[in-house]
C-alpha cells in the first residue's frame, strides 16, 4: 500500500515561507540583476562561460513570478 503525503489543512507555515520568499526574491532579483549590468559594461561579459548579460535578464525576468507568488500566497494567509 501506498501512502501519499497530504498537507495538514490547518498548517499555514509553508504558506508565510513561500510568501517571504516571493517577495523578498522578488525585490533582490532586480537589485542583483542591476549589480550584474553594471558589472558587465565594465568588465568583460563572459566569464567562465557565463555571460553577466544573461543572468541579470533572467534575474530582471524572474522577478516578476516570483512576486505574483508572494502575492498569492499572502492572499491564502488572509483567506486562513
Amino acid at each position: 500500500m501506498v501512502t501519499i503525503y497530504k498537507f495538514p489543512q490547518n498548517s499555514s507555515r509553508w504558506k508565510g515561507r513561500a510568501a517571504a520568499f516571493g517577495l523578498l526574491g522578488g525585490l533582490v532579483a532586480p537589485i542583483l540583476g542591476s549589480i550584474l549590468t553594471i558589472f558587465s559594461w565594465f568588465t568583460n561579459s563572459a566569464w567562465h562561460g557565463l555571460s553577466f548579460r544573461n543572468v541579470s535578464t533572467s534575474l530582471f525576468v524572474l522577478a516578476i513570478p516570483l512576486l505574483i507568488l508572494g502575492a498569492h500566497c499572502l492572499d491564502l494567509l488572509d483567506k486562513d
